[in-house]
């Protein structure tokens, strides 16, 4: 049977310094020898033959049998990972696949599936306290959760560094390459031979991962055509967004004037997420990867300073792009009422879009250039998933994170996608053909070692250069903290 609880009694909140993800990675692979993607011929030699890794009822990682009878998997959400959670069937379509995944799952393996949310909030405060609550449980010795879903940030970082959680690649069953696996974090959050976090289709990533939508009745007054084909062809490239912004402003009442409340933006967005997400797509990143896959500037200050100075260019002059910071409903209004042509949203934010007088479309966000890759931002608020060094079974712990990731891949995130979205929020088979661009091509972004994108874009003002100058030694110095604590 399912076991699942609700925890909200008051908890002892202990200060939690806030930091920049980091993690250190590694391995193409763990707990497996073979990704299954290979063939054999009848002279046992390998072929390069497609095998759907997802035509298993179980997942073909874990053996046939497998079972842990009478023991409980114990998951604690942190202030992000609620959609693991199902208690009931409540005819809600994605709550109700929840519920039979993890009832699936606990009967395939004989397990209770012991799934509690801690009741965190989701601000600075409720992420404080749940970051304080995992360091308490593992301080005490404490073996009840098996894993724990937080945020990238808000004490995680300097909890991976002090070695309170477990390598990744020593947890069974788990093939990190295969695609129910978010290979982003590998990418991006990870460094050296280690991997002390990850997240898979479980946790529903895809809700948190930055997109573009697109408003189709300016686009029809404009006699545009629809990006669509662009994406599919490789060829959404800065260049092409950028007109087209510059095409979509318009002073609605004819005062001269650019206003939030009264005229048409070329694109809109709440800055502290707009801005990030056009930083990914342009494919910096502050830091990059030596041989041994350690952590080190990026010093191409030339390159770094152009993307940053085309970035505050769409918003320099006050005529095309409008970023919100004070009131998060004014942007979303914005679109709403049909006057902005692009906006910035996660994917779990079209939901709310349903309700719309005009047609819109769903993109990912533009390639530097059409010899780049389209890069959608995974925000800092994705749910990741976090295995204690108090784990007292990792072989439980593999087999449950590889099924519930495993089955959400096969069941939850299609429905997700088909359903939620496509049925309720969007009204062409056009927009579904972009969300795989989307979820495949998710990345994060690092804060801690470069100039904030978010305050030049609301100063409008580039001092990339200038800044990344006087910030170099304190960059250098917490770089040389951190890879130290790699290497320990």
């Amino acid at each position: 049977m399912l076991k699942t609880k609700v925890i909200l009694a008051a908890l002892l909140v202990a200060a939690v310094p806030t930091v920049s993800m980091f993690a250190s990675c590694g391995g193409d692979k763990a707990g497996n020898e073979t990704t299954g993607n290979e063939q054999q011929t009848e002279n046992g030699a390998e072929t390069d033959a497609e095998v759907d890794r997802l035509a298993t009822q179980f997942s073909p990682n874990v053996p046939e049998g497998t079972k842990f009878d009478g023991e409980t998997f114990g998951l604690l959400i942190g202030s992000v990972g609620q959609k693991i959670y199902a208690e009931e069937e409540t005819s809600a379509l994605v709550n109700d696949a929840v519920y039979r995944r993890n009832n699936l799952i606990a009967e395939h393996f004989g397990i209770e599936m012991n799934i509690v949310k801690g009741g965190y909030a989701a601000t600075g405060g409720g992420q404080q306290e749940a970051a304080a609550q995992f360091r308490s449980l593992i301080e005490a010795n404490d073996d009840t959760y098996h894993v724990f879903t937080h945020v990238q940030h808000t004490g995680m970082p300097q909890m991976i560094l002090e070695k309170y959680f477990v390598d990744w690649n020593t947890v069974p069953y788990i093939n990190l390459d295969d695609e129910w696996w978010h290979q982003g974090v590998r990418d991006e959050l990870c460094f050296g031979d280690k991997v002390y976090v990850m997240t898979g289709d479980y946790a529903l990533y895809v809700d948190s991962i930055d997109c573009l939508v697109f408003n189709k009745d300016i686009f029809d007054a404009l006699e545009l055509e629809y990006p669509y084909q662009d994406v599919l062809d490789g060829t959404w490239t800065w260049d092409k967004f950028e007109e087209l912004v510059a095409k979509g402003a318009k002073d609605l009442n004819g005062d001269g004037l650019m206003s939030a409340a009264d005229d048409q933006w070329g694109i809109s967005g709440w800055v502290y997420e707009l801005a990030p997400a056009l930083l990914v797509c342009s494919g910096y990143s502050p830091l990059e990867k030596d041989a041994d896959g350690m952590p080190i500037l990026n010093q191409n200050v030339d390159e770094a300073h152009e993307i940053y100075d085309r970035i505050t260019n769409l918003f320099v002059d006050g005529q095309k792009a409008w970023s919100e910071s004070s009131d998060y409903n004014a942007q979303i209004s914005m679109f709403t009422e049909g006057r902005s042509m692009f906006r910035d949203t996660f994917l779990g934010g079209i939901t709310g879009l349903s309700d719309v007088e005009f047609e819109f479309g769903i993109i990912p966000y533009p390639k530097w250039d059409e010899n780049s890759e389209y890069q959608n931002r995974s925000s800092n608020m994705t749910a990741l998933t976090y295995i204690p060094v108090t784990n007292s079974n990792l072989e439980l712990t593999g087999a449950v994170l590889e099924e519930l990731s495993y089955q959400s891949a096969k069941e939850v995130t299609p429905l997700y996608f088909d359903t939620v979205l496509t049925v309720k929020s969007t009204r062409d088979v056009e927009s579904e053909d972009m969300r795989p661009i989307i979820k495949n091509n998710a990345r994060f972004l690092y804060h801690d070692f470069s100039p904030s994108i978010i305050g030049m874009v609301q100063n409008k003002n580039n001092t990339y250069a200038s800044t990344y100058a006087s910030s170099l030694s304190a960059y250098q110095e917490k770089l040389d903290e951190m890879r130290e604590l790699l290497t320990e």
